[in-house]
């Protein structure tokens, strides 16, 4: 057992705090939400216990703010911006039960507020920021245990990790992690002991529901996993995952590294060694696996209060210890308009093309694809569907017969657009075979109109109806969608009844 933990000193915690909440504040309602937000938005609007690509909670969440928020962009993206103020508190609050003092906190709530991995996830309505959060909240109940043995820290470990599991599968390698760690170190007795069947039991409960979700759909996930293998994870390179570690942190590289060595050299730190093999495991099952590079960010939270610790205990001198936070700032502020949208599209273009050719970064415009583009994807993703949205009102306006009309669209981020910016136009449901909206989908119909969106026509469409109008198409060159287009089609040359049951049953078929 380590010494009492120090006092926590919320003068230089909260203040850190607080600015990173006002800078998100007042940058939240830049560029527009992301396709994956659409995705979520959607499953507030169908409450279940499972989804096709992910578990309930960002369902739960997404049904509370449209209920109670509203569904204005600041609205939705308040919970990510105060989900990541919350982890930066925990985080330092981490510091200070690995016996970190006053300097140790407030370094490590500022490295939090510099951190890359952390400032882009909180403003994005994504499982992302749950994810860390509950990486960051579980670790800090087991720094909690290292330090005082105190066992009701193992239950809320359970209780957290159920929670998490609720939000998304990847907390599970966080379990995956920490069972070879434990055998590595002294704290082995905690894989069979009585609290540790409770944390289980517990987390089983909560995730229970979930899980026969799962079971009596033939566990839809699998089949999500293996099209994410197929499609992105494919792309993932051993070499680019380790230097992404590093590229990602960039700001904090100086804290987490050093932590890492504390961690396993130094006497002090002994306690904590578990945190040390938890980290290395973590990565080293990513790495095998082929997991993406961002998978592995709710464990550097712990890192980097471990390096703060270090620093704390390495310098006295008031210089040096304010050299630090300055060296972190300088490197984050190459890279700081990719966390933070306050650059406008042109300008976010022409900085990323200077970052690309003249520094050489091209990491940031790398997308899953492999390829270079000219805006990171994830900005990409937030432009044009409004332009969208505003086409499909169009083309669903011209249609004179109004009940035997079928909207389909090809992603989820299409599909969701429009039913948030089309609410007022009272549009028939939308359909996809995308995501968990193959789980909506409609069945049977007997239209005899089409309104069509896609990148192209595709010429299955094409051979199937006389009159094929395009209505209209996404012009911005800047969004991911450039070029995807509205087209209403009309008078089938054949029953489109029969050829819809047909495509529906094939992709019901394949869960």
């Amino acid at each position: 057992m380590s010494a009492p933990a120090k006092p926590i000193y919320w003068s230089v915690i909260l203040p850190v705090a607080a600015v990173k909440l006002i800078a998100h504040l007042l940058t939240n309602v830049n560029y527009g939400l992301h396709r994956d937000a659409f995705l979520y938005l959607a499953l507030g609007r169908h409450l279940d216990f499972g989804y096709w690509s992910n578990p309930p909670l960002i369902g739960w969440v997404a049904w509370f703010v449209q209920t109670f928020l509203g569904d204005s962009m600041f609205a939705v993206r308040l919970i990510p911006t105060l989900l990541g103020t919350t982890i930066l508190l925990i985080t330092a609050l981490i510091a200070r039960e690995m016996g970190g003092g006053k300097y140790a906190q407030f370094l490590t709530a500022f490295a939090m507020l510099l951190s890359p991995t952390l400032i882009r996830p909180s403003w994005m309505f994504q499982p992302v920021i749950f994810d860390i959060f509950f990486w960051t909240l579980s670790i800090y109940f087991i720094v909690r245990y290292l330090r005082s043995e105190d066992k009701r820290n193992v239950l809320c470990f359970g209780l957290t990790l159920g929670l998490g599991l609720l939000n998304k599968y990847n907390l599970a390698f966080l379990l995956f992690a920490l069972i070879p760690a434990l055998l590595v170190t002294p704290q082995r007795n905690l894989l069979w002991n009585r609290q540790t069947l409770w944390a289980a039991l517990i987390a089983l409960a909560i995730v229970t529901p979930n899980l026969i979700w799962q079971y009596v759909r033939d566990f839809p996930v699998i089949t999500h996993m293996q099209e994410l293998a197929r499609n992105q994870l494919v792309n993932v390179s051993s070499f680019d995952f380790i230097m992404d570690q590093f590229l990602m942190n960039i700001s904090t590289d100086i804290l987490w590294i050093p932590g890492l060595f504390f961690l396993f050299f130094n006497q002090k730190m002994r306690p904590f060694r578990l945190i040390g093999w938890l980290f290395v495991f973590t990565v080293l099952i990513y790495l095998i696996l082929s997991g993406k590079s961002y998978y592995t960010i709710g464990v550097y939270p712990v890192m980097i209060a471990a390096g703060a610790v270090f620093w704390e205990n390495l310098i006295s001198k008031t210089w040096l210890r304010a050299l630090i936070p300055v060296v972190m700032a300088l490197l984050l502020a190459p890279i700081l308009p990719l966390g933070i949208p306050f650059l406008s599209v042109p300008k976010m273009a022409a900085y990323c093309q200077y970052l690309a050719e003249d520094v050489g970064m091209d990491f940031a415009t790398r997308w899953e694809d492999g390829r270079q583009h000219a805006l990171p994807q994830d900005y990409a993703d937030m432009l044009g569907w409004k332009e969208l949205a505003a086409h499909v009102v169009e083309a669903y306006n011209q249609v004179e017969d109004k009940e035997r009309v079928l909207i389909y669209c090809e992603n989820y981020g299409q599909a969701g657009a429009i039913e948030l910016y089309s609410k007022d136009a009272n549009l028939p449901p939308i359909n996809s075979f995308s995501d968990s909206y193959r789980l909506w989908i409609q069945q049977k119909t007997d239209a005899h109109t089409f309104i069509y969106v896609n990148d192209e026509l595709g010429e299955d469409v094409a051979q199937l109806f006389e009159d094929i109008q395009i209505v209209g198409a996404i012009e911005n060159p800047h969004a991911r969608e450039f070029g995807t287009t509205v087209y209403l089609c009309r008078k089938p040359r054949e029953s489109f009844g029969e050829l819809w049951e047909m495509r529906v049953g094939q992709a019901l078929s394949r869960r």
